[in-house]
């Protein structure tokens, strides 16, 4: 059902090098299934699938803590040092890739 339903023109795809739970590669092997689909329904319109693996495990995303003590913490260890001692540099460059994906998206 996917394969014919999904319309999504970009999508991201976000693997951890550590992650035993992840489906990354099947998942995105479906979408490009689904985008094959919707290119013979609509040959003009562009699809773009793409699959980052970034350093980290299944609940990396997760491990942020809030907002206001990181910040204490950075002013006093510094950036590197807080985000490596309160274990969120995975978190971290999971939120850059995800902006600059979206930048990349912006006209």
């Amino acid at each position: 059902a996917a394969r014919r339903r999904y319309r999504a023109r970009r999508t991201l795809v976000v693997q951890y090098d550590d992650d035993p739970l992840d489906e990354s590669e099947q998942v995105e092997t479906l979408l490009r299934e689904a985008e094959t689909v919707m290119r013979n329904k609509r040959p003009m319109v562009d699809f773009d699938v793409k699959r980052v693996v970034l350093k980290g495990g299944h609940a990396t995303p997760c491990l942020a803590p809030p907002l206001d003590l990181a910040s204490r913490v950075e002013d006093i260890l510094g950036e590197d040092a807080a985000k490596n001692r309160l274990l969120y540099a995975g978190a971290d460059e999971t939120v850059d890739e995800i902006v600059k994906w979206l930048e990349e998206g912006s006209f």
